[in-house]
């Protein structure tokens, strides 16, 4: 493989190409005001007055856009993270939202349960007096109702306790399952 000859010695054959700021503009394409602005950057340089050197300049200008690249794609990269850290922000947001939603529905359903029932026993303790007058017969119907009412009374004090809406087995939020449908929505 030859060697590249280095182009601050002697420049030779393509090396030693020179051209104005308007041609070097062209070869990039760009204005001579941009060229100007790259050499105060740093990234051309010229030999003398308008006089640059086309095969160094080119170099030096393919390896300034590989790093604007690279640093445009770490940036693009950091701002889908940050997107994707959002979402998840909002989403638990969303979620807690639901489940004090859902604690304030439950705490009114149960309220109306309550005033429900309340109101229901007295009807349902009045049905064996006006059923029978069997006394032995009426006490097994009232214990039966006081059992009824009692075992009610023990599911409702559970969730009111904060038993879990749609019991033990409700599903659970997966927030694994919903990142992955993110990353696959790209």
């Amino acid at each position: 493989m030859p060697r590249r000859p280095d182009p601050e010695s002697t420049p030779t054959g393509v090396w030693a190409l020179t051209c104005s700021t308007a041609d070097l503009g062209a070869i990039f394409d760009m204005t001579a005001r941009r060229v100007l602005q790259l050499e105060a950057e740093g990234v051309l340089r010229r030999n003398d007055h308008n006089q640059w050197p086309v095969a160094r300049n080119f170099q030096a200008f393919l390896a300034h856009r590989l790093r604007q690249e690279a640093d445009d794609q770490a940036d693009s990269e950091e701002g889908r993270r940050l997107r994707n850290l959002k979402a998840d922000e909002i989403s638990l947001r969303v979620e807690e939202r639901s489940r004090a939603l859902v604690a304030e529905a439950r705490a009114e359903a149960l309220a109306i349960v309550d005033e429900v029932a309340g109101q229901l026993q007295p009807d349902l303790m009045a049905i064996p007096a006006r059923v029978t007058t069997d006394l032995a017969l009426r006490r097994r119907i009232e214990d039966e109702i006081s059992i009824a009412f009692g075992a009610m009374s023990k599911r409702l004090a559970s969730q009111a306790a904060g038993a879990p809406a749609g019991g033990a087995d409700a599903p659970k939020p997966n927030r694994q399952q919903r990142r992955a449908s993110r990353r696959g929505a790209r």
